[in-house]
């Protein structure tokens, strides 16, 4: 398969290519390098990155990290929406440019993370977008055409090896959750990487 990889100099990125690379024909995204040069927060450069990048069969973001941790006293509207538009919507741009493009029986893999569900003072401009892209999901990826899939990764805090544990994961495991989103059949599903963590009670019944 030839993938797009956004963010693929990332930590998450960087491991994901790894994992994918002897397989698979890898594309490397990025805001300052890669293979192509993009910037996901606008349109234009978004249309111009799969003009060069050509006919593909996945597209997987591993972007998303860029938003507002302040305390909730603190944030005002610029805050909300540079995360708005980096982890919710230059996300859903890659879908919503790509599916036309996108080959029959591709796939997209974008990404959310744990704090939707485990929060904390400094992350309320941050946990909503985390949910709203693992809805997004959900809602859209029954509506796509021609065997396309959409799935999603929720990863919680990527650290080394030595500091891995409950709640808290590497990027390589991290990784593994993409791939099986890449080559599994299945579609519209969260893939919660949370180093053990369950779901809240809230969330099960």
């Amino acid at each position: 398969m030839k993938v797009i990889v956004a963010g693929a100099s990332g930590k998450i990125g960087t491991e994901v290519v790894a994992a994918l690379s002897k397989e698979h024909e890898i594309v490397k995204l990025g805001s300052q390098s890669g293979d192509i040069i993009c910037d996901y927060t606008d349109s234009e450069s978004v249309r111009e990155m799969f003009q060069k990048a050509g006919s593909f069969d996945a597209l997987i973001s591993t972007i998303g990290n860029d938003s507002v941790f302040k305390e909730y006293s603190s944030l005002n509207d610029s805050d909300f929406l540079y995360g708005f538009d980096r982890k919710f919507l230059g996300q859903i741009r890659f879908v919503k440019m790509g599916e036309s493009l996108i080959n029959d029986n591709g796939v997209f893999i974008i990404t959310s993370g744990f704090l939707s569900h485990y929060p904390n003072p400094y992350s309320i401009a941050t946990g909503p977008l985390n949910a709203a892209v693992d809805t997004f999901v959900k809602n859209v990826a029954p509506e796509l055409q021609r065997g396309i899939r959409l799935n999603v990764v929720s990863p919680a805090p990527i650290v080394n090896p030595s500091q891995a544990g409950l709640g808290l994961v590497t990027a390589i495991d991290t990784a593994q959750y993409y791939v099986e989103a890449l080559e599994g059949s299945f579609s519209g599903r969260v893939l919660r990487a949370w180093g053990g963590l369950p779901l809240p009670v809230e969330e099960i019944f």
